[in-house]
């Protein structure tokens, strides 16, 4: 599966991607200082699967009777090395993991970067993981456990690990409820508060896209790459002083 990253391992600044502005673009979210604040560097590069949509008319399996966050499927990319903001690569899903957050349900897929150097891009499950780097997966969780215990009081990390039969049904799911959602009629280009419009291809949609954000500094992806991710990739914008 292609999966486009947000956040470099080793950062402490908060990239998202943006999906109710023209084009989903990827931005520093400038006003967040829960990563700074929390001052542990993320120990794995954090992305999105372009095409995915947790749908937040829709329940939850395993009885939480949780919807979904109304955003991108998140993917934890394990393998060593940072990816920068906007690179799209292709990974392999391992497992998957579930937060609660009030009524909504957060899954992160586990999965390493096929692409990569690493010896974990050769593992096909979650025990190749333990196997090939012991305690690398619960460094993950510890992370994300003791992010969540200091920057929410709502959040339940359900330490249940669902295998990769588990974790690509759920992008599968997620995938279908994306097409759901860009099936509706478009107004402006938007579906229920999300940008479902065309790609950044052309410089009078690009113009269209700086003009909304208020910012000349975009740089953008290749649309040769960019085209196979669908609509949620095809550009980024990242700030210039971002040392990852």
């Amino acid at each position: 599966y292609r999966c486009v990253n947000e956040m470099p391992l080793g950062s402490l600044q908060k990239f998202e991607m943006v999906t109710d502005v023209p084009g989903n673009p990827i931005l520093e979210d400038t006003d967040s200082t829960k990563f700074a604040s929390f001052g542990h560097p993320l120990p794995f590069n954090y992305g999105c699967y372009p095409q995915t949509f947790r749908d937040p008319e829709e329940t939850e399996l395993h009885g939480t009777g949780a919807t979904g966050d109304n955003d991108p499927l998140d993917i934890l990319d394990l393998c060593a090395g940072a990816v920068d903001p906007g690179v799209v690569f292709t990974c392999r899903p391992l497992a998957a993991v579930s937060l609660i957050h009030e009524h909504w349900a957060d899954w992160k897929i586990l999965a390493v970067n096929t692409e990569s150097s690493d010896a974990l891009a050769s593992a096909s499950c979650i025990e190749d993981v333990v196997r090939i780097r012991p305690g690398r997966l619960e460094e993950v969780l510890q992370w994300i456990y003791d992010f969540k215990k200091t920057s929410s009081t709502s959040a339940v990390l359900n330490f249940e690990i669902h295998d990769a039969k588990e974790a690509r049904a759920a992008i599968e799911r997620d995938h279908r409820s994306w097409q759901r959602l860009v099936a509706q009629p478009s107004v402006d280009g938007f579906a229920r508060g999300h940008w479902i419009g065309p790609g950044a291809e052309n410089s009078e949609s690009r113009r269209c896209v700086s003009s909304a954000l208020n910012r000349d500094d975009v740089e953008w992806l290749d649309p040769s790459v960019a085209t196979h991710t669908g609509a949620h990739a095809h550009f980024k914008l990242v700030s210039r002083h971002v040392q990852p």
